[in-house]
C-alpha cells in the first residue's frame, strides 16, 4: 500500500498496480514496467472522458495496459464476508467518529485530506 501523498513519479517501477482511486491513471501508468499491467476500479469523474480515454487508449498504444474492473460478486461471497465479520476476523480502520450534530466538522475533516481510515457519523446515540 502506498501513502496517497507520495507523488507517483517517486514510487519506482511496478509490474502490477491496483488503483482504487482512479484520479491519476496516466501518472501511475508511467510507473509500470514495460510489460506491466494496471487494474483500476475507479476513474476520475471530474475528468471522465480523459480517464476513460486513457483506459481505452492503453489497449492500443504501448505495452503498458490499464483495465477497468467492475465486480459482480455472488451472494456466497457476501455471506462469507459477513461470517468473517461475525467472527471478529475483519477490522475496520476508523480515523474519527462524530455525532450527527457535528457533521459539518466531519465533512471538513474529509476535505482537508490525510484521513487514515473511515470517518464515522453517528446518527443515533
Amino acid at each position: 500500500m502506498i501513502d496517497y501523498r507520495t507523488p507517483a513519479a517517486a514510487l519506482g517501477r511496478f509490474d502490477v498496480i491496483l488503483d482504487t482511486r482512479g484520479t491519476d491513471l496516466r501518472a501511475f501508468r508511467r510507473q509500470l514496467s514495460p510489460e506491466g499491467r494496471m487494474i483500476t476500479i475507479a476513474f476520475d469523474l471530474e475528468r471522465a472522458v480523459r480517464s476513460l480515454g486513457g483506459i481505452l487508449g492503453s489497449r492500443v498504444h504501448g505495452s503498458r495496459r490499464i483495465r477497468l474492473f467492475f465486480g459482480h460478486p455472488r451472494r456466497e461471497l457476501f455471506d462469507e464476508l459477513a461470517g468473517l465479520a461475525d467472527q471478529g476476523r475483519l477490522r475496520s480502520v476508523v480515523d474519527e467518529t462524530y455525532p450527527l450534530e457535528r457533521i459539518a466538522e466531519a465533512h471538513a475533516r474529509l476535505e482537508r485530506g490525510g484521513v487514515e481510515g473511515k470517518v464515522i457519523v453517528l446518527v443515533a446515540p
